[in-house]
């Protein structure tokens, strides 16, 4: 079992955790063949070979197979800016389980990217238990959309570009458990064996209940967070349409959420205001969170730092 951290969206982090062998239960060839995309971490006497758990962040085989060590690397990774903005959206029939998903990138930066653009659906809640204890499982791969290999693309400095693709579920996967995960990664490896992930994203099945326009519905809503970072308390400013049914989620940086907000939004913009309290009342602890904004088919992500 091994997890690969793409980078974030909408508010969380891009992870899988790829189950790699053929007696696991959730085991599946395209992510065995994803795994071997990477370098080979461990070395015996200039032997080289793959090893589980172990985590590749960015492509990175210095990730390390001890989990207290993961979040920290994946907190500082994330502190870092991406030159590309990604936008997710399509749509599904949960009638027959099949959909379109789209996924619009805009290369930030004044350098050509070329990359390598993966879909991956995913499946969360799973229970198995596997031989190092653990027994809940989530982000498990469930099928690469096309495949594995998935488009190799080149983007301008300040275009865009926007690639769809057809998926279906199997009828034995339960559809809220659902995402679709893509990011865009460099094919070449630099000297510290990175093979950079230039920008990720993610989006629940269920939510691609209709067609999005990309960019264009992202921009008819907005959300301002003030002080971030912030120590105590942070505000949230949602700049939506007047009497829209609205739900802000808070996720840590593992995307696991830690506090719900819903309400139908008045005239002029509204303010929600956290007092970094988890729903059970406890104080959350320092670090970086993601906020999604929801109200019709718009949706609005961003990050914080709590100090």
């Amino acid at each position: 079992m091994l997890a690969r951290i793409a980078d974030n969206y909408p508010g969380r982090v891009a992870a899988i955790e790829m189950h790699v062998s053929i007696f696991d239960s959730f085991y599946l060839p395209e992510a065995l063949n994803r795994m071997h995309y990477y370098p080979p971490p461990c070395s015996t006497v200039g032997n080289w070979f793959y090893t589980s758990p172990w985590l590749w962040y960015d492509g990175d085989k210095h990730g390390t197979e001890d989990y207290n060590t993961w979040e920290p690397k994946i907190v500082n990774r994330m502190l870092h800016d991406a030159p590309v903005t990604l936008t997710m959206g399509g749509i599904f029939s949960a009638n027959e389980d099949t959909g379109r998903v789209y996924a619009h990138f805009r290369n930030d930066s004044t350098d050509t990217i070329t990359g390598r653009v993966i879909f991956v659906i995913t499946e969360d809640s799973l229970f198995y238990p596997s031989p190092n204890g653990d027994l809940w499982h989530n982000h498990v791969p469930r099928d690469y959309v096309p495949d594995h290999n998935g488009q190799v693309v080149s983007i301008a400095p300040g275009d865009s570009l926007t690639i769809d693709q057809f998926f279906s579920l199997d009828t034995l996967w339960n559809d809220e458990m659902c995402e679709i995960v893509t990011w865009i990664q460099n094919d070449s490896m630099s000297a510290d064996s990175i093979k950079e992930i230039w920008q990720g994203a993610t989006i629940k099945v269920t939510d691609l209940t209709g067609i999005h326009e990309q960019e264009t519905n992202v921009v008819r809503s907005r959300v301002d967070a003030y002080p971030n970072p912030c120590a105590r308390d942070i505000t949230f400013m949602l700049d939506i349409p007047s009497r829209s049914e609205y739900t802000l989620i808070l996720y840590d940086v593992l995307g696991r959420p830690v506090r719900r907000f819903s309400g139908t939004a008045p005239a002029g913009r509204h303010e929600v205001t956290w007092n970094l309290l988890d729903g059970a009342g406890r104080k959350v602890g320092t670090g970086i969170y993601f906020y999604y904004l929801k109200h019709k088919d718009t949706q609005v992500h961003g990050k914080i730092v709590v100090r």
